[in-house]
């Protein structure tokens, strides 16, 4: 009996010293992608009544995953540092602006584009407001968003910045980001339907360094989540997406956000962008 007992516990001990390795992030990512994809097979399969816990499901999944990580790697000290940004109200008040109108401005100026090429410059821009007609929606919305934070931004971002630049912390976060959806878009249980993953791929490259450009400047995680929830509800209340416009105008709002944030990233930094400062190489 003791002696399993014993047992059970070196191989937590070993367990726990992976996690706390310079190895435990990729062993965590690694997990929630194949997590992610076995739940979601097991879904689209039948395997299992979980179609009612599906939508916000794989959200509680993936923070119960985050909390767990930071607990063993950390302790509770470090689960409560996860949320502790989400407090950090105090900033200038242009980021709240930024957070709110920088997504709107594109897609409706990139709208408005397509429209003059069509020769319709005047054509109104019809707006599906049904949205804030269903409160489940907006609820979940704002959950979804709190927890993207909480996992991708407070942890993973926070982890990558320790041996990368915040530019190639995005990036490599993004790729992790993007596979985590995978699953959700080859089983057809998208939110969105029609949404080609080579342009989706772009599209998390785009909104992770958005992200990690906006917490390096504010280290608010209260600015990451308004901007994305302002980031998904914008997807239902604008015709920008494939399924109601078109395929080009998609790709051009996708490459575009891109771009906005490389040209950030280009003009205000933080730089060097492909590696880490000096200094901070040495603090990690």
């Amino acid at each position: 009996m003791w002696s399993g007992y014993l047992v059970n516990m070196r191989i937590f001990e070993n367990f726990a010293s992976l996690l706390k390795s310079k190895y435990g992030i990729w062993f965590f990512l690694a997990s929630v992608v194949m997590i992610q994809a076995i739940f979601v097979y097991c879904v689209s399969n039948g395997f299992f009544n979980l179609d009612k816990y599906y939508a916000m499901g794989r959200f509680y999944i993936l923070l119960i995953l985050a909390l767990s990580f930071t607990f063993v790697c950390a302790g509770f000290s470090g689960v409560v540092d996860l949320f502790r940004s989400m407090l950090v109200w105090r900033v200038a008040i242009g980021w709240y602006f930024f957070a709110i109108f920088y997504l709107i401005i594109i897609a409706f100026g990139i709208l408005v584009f397509m429209n003059m090429m069509d020769g319709e410059a005047l054509k109104s821009i019809p707006l599906d407001l049904t949205l804030f007609e269903r409160p489940r929606w907006i609820y979940g919305i704002v959950l979804n968003s709190v927890v993207e934070e909480v996992v991708w931004v407070s942890l993973v971002l926070t982890v990558l910045q320790k041996r990368f630049s915040v530019f190639v912390s995005s990036q490599i976060l993004a790729v992790f980001w993007f596979l985590w959806w995978v699953p959700v878009i080859l089983y057809g249980r998208a939110v969105i339907p029609d949404l080609p993953l080579s342009i989706l791929w772009f599209h998390y490259l785009g909104i992770a360094a958005t992200c990690a450009w906006v917490y390096h400047f504010t280290k608010s995680g209260l600015i990451v989540v308004l901007m994305q929830i302002v980031t998904n509800a914008i997807s239902m209340v604008v015709p920008i997406l494939p399924h109601l416009s078109d395929f080009n105008t998609y790709a051009i709002f996708i490459f575009g956000k891109f771009a906005f944030i490389v040209l950030m990233f280009a003009i205000f930094g933080p730089k060097p962008i492909f590696r880490r400062v000096r200094n901070e190489a040495k603090a990690a």
